[in-house]
């Protein structure tokens, strides 16, 4: 029966992804001082296919939620529009958000929408912090690049987590590593799996963002992944943010 289960599972994942929850991203800002960062995710729940907006604001510089976030809208309306539960979800969030000024301009250094198929490793991902006058790889090199890669850390599951044959939970490491000089930091590995995560089986490369500011102090970037973890009608995926500060340039 488990094997048949687990067949019937698979087929309707796969004949399902469609309706599955895939959240969008947008970056908010970051304050003036680099040390808040806000952003949401959005879009339409899969069973029940309620729209949500959530709107999360973290301190840089101890990797924490700002006193008052996320904050979480969930229109429980078969007929909900997805503008409605955003919008509701920046009123309720702008007080937060204007009282550390999260809302500077923002560096797009990666972006993988999960509708981005075939031409990226979405585990392992280049980039640089500056246009280098070119499409060349080779010409930001020079300049200074780093590459940014997520691995899945085995680890016991969290209590709740179920069906552990089909979807076995994992934890998340991020690295960042200068590609001139191979030198790399840690940028987070988990001891153990938050359960806010809801079981995740796997991991990706959503974003990576800066403050759009030029500055010669060393700053603190964010990382966007992509949390996977079992739904109604296949695999979720959410957001969690990473800061980090990239291992200083080789001369």
């Amino acid at each position: 029966m488990r094997g048949l289960f687990t067949a019937l599972f698979l087929a309707t994942a796969a004949t399902a992804a469609q309706a599955a929850d895939g959240a969008q991203s947008r970056a908010i800002g970051f304050s003036p001082d680099n040390r808040y960062f806000a952003f949401e995710q959005y879009g339409m729940q899969d069973g029940s296919g309620f729209a949500y907006s959530d709107i999360f604001v973290i301190d840089l510089s101890n990797d924490s939620w700002v006193k008052g976030t996320p904050v979480r809208v969930l229109d429980e309306n078969e007929s909900g529009e997805v503008d409605t539960a955003r919008a509701k979800a920046m009123a309720q969030a702008k007080a937060v958000i204007d009282s550390v000024k999260a809302t500077g301009s923002v560096d797009t250094l990666v972006h993988l929408p999960f509708t981005q198929i075939g031409t990226q490793d979405r585990r392992k991902v280049r980039f640089a912090r500056y246009y280098a006058s070119s499409a060349d790889p080779a010409s930001y090199d020079a300049l200074g690049s780093w590459e940014i890669e997520v691995k899945n850390v085995a680890l016991p599951a969290p209590a709740g987590c179920t069906d552990l044959d089909l979807a076995l939970p994992v934890g998340l490491e991020v690295t960042v590593k200068d590609v001139k000089s191979g030198r790399s930091i840690t940028a987070m590995r988990d001891t153990s799996i938050p359960k806010s995560r809801f079981c995740p089986h796997d991991y990706d490369i959503e974003a990576v963002f800066a403050p759009s500011r030029d500055s010669q102090q060393e700053e603190t970037l964010v990382a966007l992944i992509g949390v996977y973890s079992r739904g109604f009608e296949g695999s979720n995926r959410r957001f969690i943010a990473v800061p980090f500060k990239p291992p200083a340039l080789s001369e």
